[in-house]
């Protein structure tokens, strides 16, 4: 009878056993968390792509830079406030066992700079990059329509040209005041909803793709962009552009406009590209 005791008592402990590496296990492969400071933006219809016509600070007149010019309505969603983070990045990169990508070498001028990651600088990633990140974080890419909207001031706006004032430097890293460079995340001024540095620092990915020929065929309620296309579109355009004429006041119709879109291989990387998520309510 005693053995039979022992026994039992020392199934028990190796149950217990068994239990405790059992959740420490679990606790190991649960993934990196981060925190995201997530802002509320209340949908509602607005003028996409109201300024066609962009006055360049070397005098050029670009037609067919903007986003499709239509009114849109849009439901409500959550934006990140600031541009994903190096430090963000590889935590998505520790929990998903990948490796870190190398940072560009070059900037947009062509100079070999030979950078090195900073974790309070944006993440500069490839659109594929972005999308996965977005995904595993819960969320997604905004859609071009979004972003513009919520770097306008969504239902809060002040009708600014740039997002959250009519002087870009105020509120976004430009050839002016760059230093030919981007910087920390969320050191300017936000815009009315709170949001940091969607005029310049670096362009952000969204989920459409370039397509100008489609996007007459794209819904006008939550629109997403053409199903296909070769290029994905990115907003809010980088540091290295100068946003002042030549005496030094800003331009009106400049090229940080949130009505701006670049279109990009989407494999592409340098200090002019990176990303902030979106989510669904």
């Amino acid at each position: 009878m005693v053995a039979i005791f022992k026994k039992i008592k020392m199934l028990k402990k190796l149950n217990l056993a068994f239990l405790i590496v059992t959740v420490l296990l679990a606790c190991e492969q649960q993934p990196e968390m981060i925190n995201i400071d997530w802002v509320f933006v209340e949908g509602g219809t607005f003028e996409q792509g109201k300024n066609q016509f962009i006055v360049s600070p070397k005098g050029d007149t670009v037609e067919g830079f903007t986003s499709p010019h239509r009114m849109v309505e849009i439901s409500d969603f959550y934006i990140c406030k600031y541009e994903i983070t190096v430090k963000q990045f590889k935590a998505f990169c520790k929990s998903t066992g990948r490796d870190m990508p190398e940072p560009p070498i070059e900037n947009a001028y062509g100079k070999v700079v030979n950078y090195q990651w900073e974790d309070d600088k944006p993440m500069l990633a490839t659109w594929d990059e972005a999308n996965d990140f977005a995904i595993w974080a819960g969320g997604r890419l905004p859609t071009e329509a979004e972003w513009e909207y919520a770097a306008k001031g969504g239902r809060k706006s002040m009708g600014f040209q740039y997002s959250g004032s009519n002087n870009p430097a105020e509120i976004g890293w430009v050839g002016e005041n760059s230093d030919s460079t981007f910087h920390e995340v969320g050191l300017l001024k936000p815009n009315e909803l709170g949001i940091f540095d969607m005029t310049g620092n670096v362009g952000e990915w969204v989920y459409d793709w370039y397509n100008p020929s489609q996007d007459s065929l794209v819904n006008s309620i939550n629109p997403q962009g053409p199903p296909e296309g070769e290029y994905k579109i990115s907003k809010g355009v980088s540091w290295y552009y100068n946003t002042q004429d030549e005496r030094g006041k800003p331009l009106k119709y400049g090229i940080h406009m949130p009505e701006v879109r670049y279109q990009s291989p989407r494999d592409t990387r340098n200090d002019g590209f990176g990303f902030r998520i979106a989510k669904d309510i």
